[in-house]
């Protein structure tokens, strides 16, 4: 029996070529999600530290953290050469409109620090920094250049070192004055020759216990485990999501899997009725469908490692972690190569039975009857009923109320409900393709041909557009969920924060800052709020005229009465009336002031005393999620000193655009697996299909149809496939984003975010034409194959 199922995949390996790729692919998915992560973790720990890497041992702080005192009392202890406190910080460093995210190390000494200089030298002075060699890339700078670290005074770059790059993070190094950091949270000490590491760490500790209480003493190594232990959690979290990913792979191909093995079985019907006449059993028809499948499973998962591994590989390269090289966890890997060999054989349990149980007369016919073809169950009717019954009602309890159950209720309605979709596909999915040949009329006899051949099959039609039916309207379903909650945030943003940018000062807007703002490209307007500087329960105050400015940026202008002093929340430290001089005002409240700010009419500030001033700025932006004009204009804003930023909309919708984009770009790219699984399957039905119908095709051409004819016969058939495929899933996407997105907002406690359902069109869109194209491509070589054989020589098959 083996040698049999060698021999026949040997002999016909056409005929598994898409399988073994569905099988590659889903579990070079797994084996790439594997290696990679274990690489980012192994690299990120390495690389956090680094920082400890020439040190012997770490004093870590308490809940205070290590002061200056402290890391001096410890450099007193005998056997101490030298110590180290381990500062960092983590900034946005700009250099023009480039902005790269760093961590700053503050202040290493020599005998600390462990990056080589490719040129220049460490910072010694505040003002400099010197920056990775990554970091001077993405940014575009040398020595001599200038970046700015945060809004702030710019720093000139003096040096560029040989650190591991990184696709998450970059490297810096400044040197700032020490009382600007009270507090470290860990010391690095280096011994000093032949001392004993033990003995010098209950010394540390016993020396710093007055100044430092709840210290602790580990050698360097013990405290690298402990961060690299640290960082697998953090990375735990993503690889599970990532394999969840993976595991739609493989149910996507599985279905690819069990649609190929059930053509196969249709087609060497001939085959098995031959061996069923000549003795062998029906468990042996079915042992060898199984050894194949097995064989099948164990060589395309293989194969998957291989390509796993240099997907990981191409991955580390881009983010850096190459630098440590791979990371390997061989169990998973075993794992891996074990879900596809089973997932092989579980999606050829069904058509192996249903092979075991052909009578060989039955087999020896040319096709299934028509009573076969078309036979979907009572069972399969009455089980997919009660699951989309189920789903539905789930549906409409997740909508009434509002409570943390609204969200379960969704989920198990989704679950049921794809289940239902799924299993009656059989049912719907031909009777879509025969409406459609029926609206094909007009388009001729070749495209009314090409639907009903679609829907001859109903099993097979059913199972390839399920597969594009769970790829497409899980991504459809992702994208709108995400872009709508980035549309419904989005407009929260803009109602209670409309200002893009609101910059108050403490002692009023520095001369020049206004003009500067004006000529920062991407920003539209720029208002400058007259005001006083008053006291108020002898505290200092901005009393401001807000009423041009709103106008200005297109936010609501209701006048502020005479009396009136409007803040932006009043509460127990306003008083609820006042006087300032001889003006007496009531307080209300109010928005866009900000602290210690009140705004009031220009009649009022006219009369308040005091001289006026330019108490604050407001911008408008051109497009307030351009995050390289929000960082121009915080620059030029903080030039001369940093303002309370803490009214501005811009920054929160700048940083929601760039995290959603890149969610739905990483979302639609590993469910794009799924969907290049789904396709491999319509190239697969039609392969299979153009074999099985040699004689029609044959009887077709010698009735006169041309080869081109024929050909476009397949790609409609493909195109069809993949059209109800994705318009299904299309529309279930929709159903499930609104499900879940209305569900979460229910839960939501006050209810203060409204739904905006919305979608990306280029997105959403784009991906049913790559569908079409991919449908369309699939299709050549089988029309090729159909095209390509003379009348007489079909004919003449079996």
């Amino acid at each position: 029996m083996f040698r049999h199922a060698v021999s026949e995949l040997r002999l016909h390996p056409g005929r598994f070529i898409a399988t073994l790729v569905a099988i590659a692919i889903s579990v070079g998915f797994i084996v790439a999600i594997s290696v990679f992560i274990s690489t980012e973790q192994n690299g990120t720990g390495k690389a956090n530290s680094m920082a400890l890497s020439t040190a012997d041992l770490v004093a870590v702080a308490g809940d205070e953290g290590l002061s200056a005192e402290a890391a001096e009392l410890i450099g007193t202890v005998d056997g101490v050469a030298a110590v180290q406190r381990v500062i960092n910080a983590s900034a946005e460093v700009t250099a023009g409109d480039r902005t790269v995210f760093a961590t700053l190390w503050v202040n290493q000494a020599p005998e600390f620090r462990w990056a080589e200089l490719a040129e220049g030298a460490y910072p010694e002075a505040p003002g400099e920094i010197t920056v990775a060699r990554d970091m001077a890339d993405k940014l575009g700078v040398g020595l001599g250049d200038e970046v700015q670290a945060g809004p702030g005074q710019p720093l000139t770059v003096v040096g560029i070192t040989r650190d591991a790059r990184s696709l998450f993070t970059s490297t810096g190094y400044l040197w700032q004055p020490a009382d600007e950091f009270p507090a470290a949270g860990a010391v690095a000490i280096l011994l000093a020759e032949d001392a004993d590491p033990s003995a010098v760490a209950d010394e540390v500790v016993r020396a710093a216990d007055g100044v430092a209480p709840g210290l602790t003493v580990q050698t360097a190594q013990e405290y690298r485990d402990a961060a690299l232990v640290a960082t697998t959690g953090d990375f735990d979290v993503f690889k599970n999501l990532l394999l969840a990913f993976a595991v739609i792979a493989v149910l996507v191909g599985m279905i690819t899997i069990a649609n190929t093995f059930t053509i196969l079985l249709a087609q060497r019907r001939r085959q098995l009725g031959l061996l069923r006449a000549v003795g062998a059993s029906g468990s042996q028809v079915m042992g060898r469908m199984v050894l194949e499948s097995l064989l099948l499973g164990l060589a395309g998962s293989l194969v998957g490692v291989g390509l796993g591994f240099a997907v990981a590989a191409a991955g580390s390269a881009v983010t850096g972690s190459w630098y440590w090289g791979l990371t390997v966890d061989w169990a998973e890997v075993g794992l891996a190569v074990l879900v596809g060999v089973l997932a092989t054989l579980i999606s050829a349990v069904v058509p192996s039975v249903a092979a075991a149980r052909v009578r060989p007369l039955e087999a020896l016919q040319a096709v299934p009857t028509e009573a076969q073809a078309r036979r979907a169950g009572a069972v399969r009717a009455v089980v997919c009923g009660l699951l989309i019954a189920g789903g539905v009602a789930l549906a409409v309890l997740s909508q009434v109320g509002r409570s943390e159950m609204n969200l379960v209720y969704a989920a198990a309605s989704g679950v049921l409900l794809t289940l239902g979709v799924l299993g009656a596909a059989p049912f719907f999915v031909p009777a879509l393709l025969r409406l459609a040949g029926r609206l094909a009329g007009p388009a001729g006899p070749t495209a009314r041909l090409a639907l009903k051949n679609s829907a001859r099959n109903p099993r097979r039609a059913a199972a390839t557009a399920s597969a594009l039916m769970l790829a497409i309207g899980l991504i459809v379903t992702l994208q709108i969920a995400l872009t709508s909650a980035r549309t419904s945030a989005m407009d929260t943003i803009d109602r209670e924060l409309p200002l893009d940018l609101s910059a108050t000062y403490e002692s009023g807007v520095p001369a020049g800052t206004a003009d500067a703002v004006r000529a920062v490209p991407g920003v539209a307007e720029v208002a400058v709020l007259p005001g006083k500087v008053v006291e108020v329960d002898g505290a200092s105050y901005f009393a401001v005229d807000d009423h041009a400015a709103r106008l200005d940026m297109g936010v609501e202008a209701e006048p502020i009465p005479d009396t009136v002093a409007r803040f932006d929340e009043v509460g127990p430290d306003t008083p609820a009336t006042f006087a300032i001089g001889d003006v007496e005002l009531t307080s209300e409240t109010g928005e866009l002031y900000g602290w210690r700010a009140f705004g009031v009419s220009a009649a009022t500030l006219d009369r308040l005393p005091g001289q006026m001033v330019d108490a604050a700025l407001w911008v408008k932006l051109t497009d307030r999620t351009d995050a390289t004009a929000i960082n121009r204009a915080i620059a030029a804003l903080a030039a001369e000193e940093q303002p309370d930023l803490s009214n501005s909309g811009a920054q929160m919708a700048g940083i929601l655009e760039q995290v959603v984009g890149v969610v739905i770009l990483i979302m639609t790219a590993l469910l794009g697996v799924a969907v290049l699984i789904a396709v491999v399957g319509v190239g697969n039905t039609l392969g299979l299909s153009v074999l099985e119908r040699q004689r029609e095709s044959a009887l077709l051409r010698a009735l006169g149809m041309q080869r081109g004819q024929l050909q476009l016969m397949l790609l409609i058939e493909a195109l069809a496939l993949v059209l109800v495929g994705a318009l299904v899933g299309f529309a279930a996407g929709i159903f499930f984003a609104w499900l879940g997105l209305s569900a979460a907002f229910a839960a939501v406690p006050g209810g203060t975010v409204d739904l905006r359902l919305a979608m990306d069109p280029a997105w959403t869109f784009g991906l049913v034409g790559v569908c079409l194209a991919a449908a369309a491509l699939a299709s050549v070589l089988p029309g090729r194959r159909a095209a390509g054989a003379t009348p007489t020589e079909a004919l003449a098959v079996d």
